[in-house]
C-alpha cells in the first residue's frame, strides 16, 4: 500500500471512530477510549486532514515534467546542416596570357624580311598549346597572307611562327620602323597582348 493510500485509509478511520463514539454516546455507551468529547473532535478534524491529503496526492501520480521531453521536440537537440553556396568562380578560370613576341634577324633591310616567334604561357610558366595567335602590321605583309594580318594557332610547347617582310627596298627613301601588335586567345584565359617594334635600314 502507498503511502497516499494510507494517508486516506487512516483519515477515514478516524473519521469513523469520531462519528461511531457520538453515536454510541447518544445512545448512553461510552467506549472508554472514545468517551472524551474533545478526542472525538481531534480525531475528526485529524480525519478529514488525512483524506484531504490522500485526495490531493493520489496513489500512482507522478511528475511528468522530470525525466519527459517536452511534446514536440525532440529527445537531443541535432545539429543543423545550413547548405553553403558555392564560392563564385572566376569568369576565366585560366586568368591572363603571358605573351612573348621576338623576332630574328633584329634589324630588317629594306626589301628584306624577319622571322616573328611568339610564346604563349600561363600565370604559373606552363606553355598553352592550342592558342590562336592574331598578328597586325603597320606595314609590310606577312608571307603566309600577302597582307598586314595574319593568324595561326601555338603548337605544344605554346609557340607559333611566321615570316614578315617589308616592301621593296625602292619604296623606302629612309630608316624607319614598324610595329606589329599580337594578340593571343584561348578559352578559359584571358586575352594575352603583345608588340614588337621591327627596325627596317636602307644601307
Amino acid at each position: 500500500m502507498s503511502a497516499d493510500n494510507v494517508f486516506l485509509v487512516s483519515g477515514i478511520a478516524c473519521l469513523i471512530a469520531a462519528v461511531v463514539g457520538g453515536g454510541l454516546k447518544a445512545f448512553g455507551i461510552e467506549v472508554p477510549a472514545l468517551r472524551s468529547l474533545m478526542r472525538q473532535v481531534v480525531l475528526g478534524i485529524l480525519g478529514v486532514i488525512l483524506v484531504v491529503i490522500g485526495v490531493i496526492h493520489p496513489s500512482g501520480t507522478t511528475d511528468t515534467k522530470i525525466g519527459r521531453p517536452e511534446a514536440g521536440r525532440p529527445a537531443t537537440s541535432r545539429p543543423q546542416t545550413v547548405p553553403v553556396p558555392d564560392r563564385a568562380k572566376p569568369t576565366i578560370a585560366g586568368g591572363p596570357i603571358t605573351v612573348k613576341v621576338n623576332n630574328y634577324p633584329r634589324i630588317v633591310r629594306a626589301g628584306g624580311g624577319t622571322d616573328i616567334s611568339v610564346l604563349a604561357t600561363a600565370r604559373d610558366g606552363s606553355a598553352i598549346p592550342n592558342a590562336r595567335v592574331v598578328f597586325s602590321a603597320g606595314g609590310g605583309a606577312f608571307e603566309e597572307t600577302g597582307t598586314t594580318q595574319a593568324m595561326g594557332s601555338t603548337n605544344e610547347k605554346g609557340v607559333y611562327r611566321t615570316k614578315w617582310r617589308t616592301y621593296e627596298a625602292g619604296a623606302y627613301t629612309g630608316n624607319m620602323s614598324y610595329r606589329i601588335g599580337v594578340q593571343v586567345t584561348k578559352e578559359g584565359f584571358d586575352r594575352g597582348r603583345g608588340e614588337i617594334e621591327v627596325p627596317v635600314r636602307v644601307n
